[in-house]
């Protein structure tokens, strides 16, 4: 991705961000504080992401403490961010499934708290991430400053830390493929009942195949 097109997607994401927090309708709708959670995860990574780029394109190498930081501030953001679509596909099964129950299950006090819960977890792995990081990778280190480009490559110089990060990885996008498959069939199944709003279940079918190619 360009420098330009990462801009123009910063420019929609923050432009999308402030209108979430405009509309009151927005603020108080669970769906959309989930979305707003989404999508200022995925801009910060975005940025990062852009800013790593600029970096190495310059030839520029940061301190190892450093770059330890921004790795895992962006093992942060996509943890945060691959979990609240889980959040999300569940949100959008739950109201289809049982809409006589989401109103009382998806509240807004409840929709924080959830929030709370994805960035705690998020952090408690990016803890151990630095922890195996600063046990294996530094002790041998007779410099600070990096020789090559900051990276996960260059952080995880144990085979520990490689494959901790791994193994959380793959963790995440199973968790994410089997909660999408589980919602999207469970809609489905839903969508023949003679009860079910079709027009309701066909447009969460939509969203939960958009929330998989996410």
């Amino acid at each position: 991705m360009t420098t330009l097109q990462c801009a123009v997607f910063l420019f929609i994401n923050m432009t999308m961000l402030y209108t979430l927090r405009s509309k009151q309708v927005f603020r108080e709708t669970s769906r959309y504080i989930l979305l707003f959670n989404l999508l200022f995860a995925d801009t910060v990574q975005l940025a990062q992401s852009q800013s790593m780029f600029l970096l190495s394109s310059f030839r520029l190498t940061l301190l190892y403490p450093v770059c330890a930081a921004l790795t895992a501030f962006s093992s942060l953001t996509l943890s945060a961010s691959i979990v609240t679509l889980v959040i999300m596909c569940l949100e959008r099964y739950i109201a289809v499934c049982y809409p006589l129950r989401h109103s009382a299950i998806i509240t807004i006090r409840n929709t924080g708290m959830v929030i709370c819960v994805i960035w705690c977890v998020s952090s408690l792995h990016v803890v151990s991430q630095l922890s195996l990081m600063l046990k294996f990778s530094f002790q041998d280190l007779q410099h600070k400053e990096m020789m090559d480009f900051c990276g996960k490559e260059s952080m995880f110089l144990d085979p520990v830390s490689a494959l901790y990060d791994r193994a959380f990885t793959y963790f995440l996008f199973v968790l994410g493929g089997v909660t999408v498959t589980f919602s999207y069939t469970g809609i489905i199944v839903a969508a023949h009942s003679a009860s079910t709003d079709k027009a309701s279940a066909s447009k969460a079918r939509r969203t939960l195949l958009l929330h998989l190619l996410q």
